[in-house]
Formats: C-alpha cells, sequence, structure tokens
C-alpha cells in the first residue's frame, strides 16, 4: 500500500512564451484611395517645351510607324479619340492611317500598313506649339526620314544552261508597275540589245518552271511586285545573256526612282560535248568506283533511260545510272585494269541536241583501298564449325596482329570498363584475364582481293568451349596520323543456348543445345552479377 505521506498534486509544466512581435502595426485603408496611385505631378511652369525624341530618321529599310515624345503633357488625360484630334505634328506627305497618343506625352502615326516605299517623308512641329501646360515650343522642329527605292530580291533563270526563247522573272522588295519597271529594263546577247515584251497568264501557266516561281511568289503574298517578260526574238545560242534594270526604274508606292542600276546574268546553251569524264578523285579509282561522264547540258531524261553503254572489258553488275547532265558507270570492275566504252552519237539534251559522234572514253582503275572488317561486341562461335574461329575479311593487308585473352563471366565487367575507356591514350584500359595469344596472322589470298582470315580462337579455350576476348587490327598500318582500326570481341564457345522471358516476379529460362535444339539436360543457371 501507498504511504499517504508521499502523495502531492500533479504538476503542470509552465506556459510557453508568446511569439516576439516583429514590430509596431501599422493601420491604413485598403485599397488606398486612387489618389494616392498617381505619380507626383511635375512643375513644368515657366518652362519651354521641347521635343525629346523622335524616329525615324534618315533612310531606314521599313518604316511602320511615326513617333515623336514631347518634354511636357501635350493633351488632357482622356478618351483616345478626343485625344487624336490634337495633332501638334505635321507629316507631308502623310499616307493612310491615324494618329493615336500613347500617355500625354507621345504621340504616333500608325499607317494603315507601313508607310509606302521610294518616298521622302518631312516632319515638322512648328514653332509656338504649346502644352497641356502652357510651355510653348521656342523653334521648329523638323527633320525627315526616307524609304528605299524598288530593289530586286529574286530573279529567274540562273545556273544551268537555258533556252533560247527563255521567260525572265524579276521580284521587287515593293510593288511596282509592271510596264513602268520593263520600259527601264535592257536585255542583252552579244552587245546586242533584245526587244522585250511582258508574258500573259496563259504564257505563265504554260511554263513549269516559271509558274512555279510565279505560284511561290503569289503565295507569299507578293502579287504586284514582280514581272515576267521575255525577248521578242529568240536568243543567240551559247551566249552570256545580262538584264539590267537601269537606275531611274520607278516604284507604284512612292516618287523615289533606283539610283543604281541592278542587274543578273545567265547562259544561254552550248552545242552538246562532254565537258568531263573521269573515275575516282586525284588519281584513284579504286575498283567498284563510278566512272562519271559530265555533259555540258542537261540530258533529255527519257532518251538516257533508254541508254545502252558496252564497257571493254565487260563489267559484271554494269549499271547506267543518270542525273541532270551526269550519267554514271557503275560495277565490279577489277583493279589495274584499262576500261573502255563508247558514248554514242545520239545522245541528246534537253534542247533537242545530239553528241553528233561518237566518243569513245577510257578509264584506268587503280589498286583497292586498303579495308578490314569484321565482329565485334558479343560474339557467340559457330557450334557446328570443327574448331572455334572469329572470321575477319581484308583488302591490301599481309597480316592480322591477333590478341587473345582468356576470360570467365567474371570478368566480363572489366571488359565493358575497358572497352568504354579505349579512347584513353594516355592511360590506356588493361583488358581483364590472361594473355595467352599475340601474334601476327597470314591473311593469304593476293593484292586487291578481299580475304578471309580464320582466327584460331583454341589457344584461349579449354577443350573448345569457354570464353575469350580477341583484339585485332590490320599490319602493317602505315599511317602516322592515326592509329589502325582496332576490333575487340568477347566471344563464347558454346555448345548451349538461353532463353529468358522475365516480369515483375520472376525469370523463366530455357535452355538449348545450339547444335540440335533439343532442351538441355542438367543445366546449372545463375544470374550475374547477383549469383542467383
Amino acid at each position: 500500500t501507498a504511504d499517504a505521506a508521499d502523495q502531492q498534486a500533479f504538476a503542470l509544466r509552465a506556459k510557453s512564451q508568446p511569439p516576439p512581435k516583429t514590430g509596431p502595426t501599422i493601420t491604413g485603408t485598403f485599397p488606398p484611395p486612387a489618389s494616392s496611385l498617381l505619380p507626383p505631378a511635375a512643375n513644368d511652369a515657366g518652362k519651354g517645351l521641347t521635343v525629346l525624341r523622335w524616329m525615324p530618321e534618315g533612310a531606314v529599310p521599313l518604316a511602320p510607324e511615326l513617333s515623336v515624345t514631347f518634354s511636357q503633357p501635350m493633351v488632357a488625360v482622356t478618351s483616345q479619340g478626343d485625344a487624336a484630334a490634337t495633332t501638334p505634328v505635321k507629316l507631308s506627305p502623310q499616307p493612310k492611317g491615324a494618329w493615336r497618343w500613347i500617355g500625354t506625352r507621345t504621340i504616333l502615326f500608325d499607317p494603315d500598313v507601313r508607310f509606302p516605299q521610294a518616298t521622302t517623308y518631312t516632319v515638322e512641329i512648328p514653332a509656338g506649339t504649346k502644352s497641356a501646360n502652357g510651355g510653348t515650343l521656342p523653334a521648329a522642329k523638323k527633320f525627315t526620314f526616307e524609304t528605299p527605292p524598288p530593289a530586286m530580291v529574286a530573279h529567274y533563270p540562273s545556273g544551268s544552261p537555258q533556252r533560247l526563247d527563255v521567260p525572265m522573272f524579276v521580284m521587287f522588295d515593293q510593288k511596282i508597275d509592271a510596264a513602268a519597271v520593263l520600259a527601264k529594263l535592257t536585255v542583252t546577247a552579244a552587245g546586242k540589245r533584245q526587244t522585250l515584251r511582258l508574258l500573259d497568264a496563259a504564257e505563265l501557266a504554260k511554263d513549269k518552271t516559271l509558274a512555279v516561281v510565279v505560284d511561290g511568289a503569289r503565295k507569299a503574298e507578293q502579287d504586284g511586285r514582280w514581272l515576267a517578260f521575255r525577248a521578242t526574238e529568240p536568243l543567240p545560242a551559247d551566249t552570256a545573256i545580262t538584264v539590267e534594270i537601269a537606275a531611274g526604274t520607278p516604284s507604284a508606292e512612292g516618287p523615289n526612282p533606283t539610283r543604281q542600276a541592278q542587274q543578273f546574268t545567265f547562259q544561254t546553251y552550248p552545242p552538246l560535248a562532254i565537258t568531263r569524264a573521269e573515275c575516282g578523285y586525284r588519281g584513284e579509282c579504286p575498283p567498284g568506283s563510278p566512272f562519271e561522264i559530265v555533259f555540258n547540258n542537261p540530258l533529255d531524261p527519257e532518251q538516257i533511260d533508254r541508254l545502252q553503254l558496252a564497257a571493254t572489258p565487260a563489267i559484271p553488275d554494269l549499271r547506267i545510272v543518270a542525273s541532270g547532265n551526269v550519267v554514271s558507270v557503275i560495277g565490279q570492275t577489277t583493279a589495274r585494269t584499262r576500261y573502255s566504252l563508247v558514248m554514242p552519237a545520239g545522245v541528246t539534251d534537253t534542247f533537242g541536241q545530239t553528241l553528233g559522234k561518237d566518243r569513245t572514253l577510257s578509264w584506268s582503275v587503280t589498286d583497292a583501298q586498303p579495308t578490314f572488317f569484321g565482329p565485334s561486341g558479343l560474339v557467340v562461335a559457330d557450334p557446328s564449325a570443327t574448331y572455334p574461329t572469329l572470321d575477319f575479311f581484308s583488302t591490301n593487308y599481309d597480316r592480322l596482329k591477333v590478341q587473345l585473352y582468356a576470360v570467365t563471366p567474371d570478368d566480363y565487367e572489366a571488359y565493358r570498363v575497358a572497352v568504354r575507356d579505349q579512347w584513353n591514350r594516355d592511360k590506356p584500359p588493361r583488358m581483364p584475364g590472361k594473355r595467352v595469344f599475340d601474334q601476327l596472322v597470314a591473311t593469304g589470298g593476293g593484292k586487291n582481293q578481299l580475304v578471309e582470315t580464320h582466327v584460331d580462337l583454341r589457344p584461349a579455350l579449354a577443350g573448345g568451349l569457354g570464353h575469350v576476348i580477341a583484339i585485332v587490327e590490320p599490319s602493317p598500318w602505315t599511317l602516322k596520323d592515326q592509329p589502325p582500326p582496332k576490333l575487340i570481341a568477347w566471344v563464347q564457345a558454346t555448345q548451349l543456348a538461353i532463353d529468358a522471358a522475365v516480369d515483375s516476379d520472376s525469370l523463366v529460362a530455357f535452355a538449348t543445345e545450339l547444335t540440335t535444339g533439343h532442351a538441355a539436360e542438367g543445366v546449372a543457371l545463375e544470374l550475374r552479377p547477383h549469383g542467383l
């Protein structure tokens, strides 16, 4: 039993201190009165009015709007319509548009689209102009700005040889009067000026190439900015044609004409000829390289598709590929062999001209470029082979430098790291396992032939089964500015195959014999690196 003297009242913890106050409480009205939101009134009493800023000024490529800012309020804070009635700025000439105020000190003129091009504009704020505060402009402020005259931004034709009745097309950066611009155009051929005329809609639609050009201009909303024309007589063949738009060419937007001539040139077609026939680059024409025959004019695609060429000696798998003005002869050519073929006189260009006479063309095939390729990464050796090998293909290499490392599955992660760090020339990575073979293996075969070399993996395998890392590169390697290509493979020599299906709960594996496809009995499975 408890002693009555031991009894005492229940002890409560003292109350926590109240949180500290951050400062005195400031009382106020919310929301505040509207008058308190206005900026302090400026004291402009007794001060003269000045023009602080204006734009644009001088020569400008485009003028989207005119802006003038004053030092004092010019209008009362009222509706935009009432404010716009006060216009202290004189603009000459004034295009279609509207004045508006931004605040009480800046006035803008917004043209309906933009200020018309090819125009010099004068802006004046007269002396004596008064502000809303009574300030007066002591002297007139005057400035000018100028938009540019027409500039050519696109033209047709250009580049490849053109037919003698080729249509011409010029587009400008602003609206023009086509007839007025045509009067300023000159087309000169061999020093002789050609008579010109505009093209009608039917002629534009008839010419497929020009129709695409005109359609593109219309889709870009450039109507009214271009003209299409041609000479009334055929142009001379094989002649440089100059199209010049003279200084003084007018605009349909404003009075200012161009100050400088603008021009472009093109060439009419010459008689059809072969300008170049060659194979390869810089005197090297390895086997399989195309022999290219280049003409000075584009060839008739329908006629060239029927072209039959025969090479001497015969080229296996010969193909003729034509594009534009180039005919390519492609096939399995042989190194150190000279070939020839005859280009027939009837070859026709897009202008209806023929070559006129047969042309015999020849070319020499040089040595094959050294090549080397084969397997890399994770490889399974052929289980049906007499013994496990890794097979590589090469051309014009006498030997292969081969290194073999005997490894186990425990080395696979280290192998992946070593392969990943092959780029590190300062600290080359070390391959795992034991290096058991490091020799040169002869490739066999003759010069300029693609040969297959079987690398025997048995030195790194016990009983022909197991895992091996193979590092193979071509030899001799003569380039000093770059290392030789190196193929690295992890090879499994095995008679078993594993198929696995996995979900969130389990993994099911199925082991089979590679040689027969039958299920393998007594196979122990382990999931690395977890050891399951």
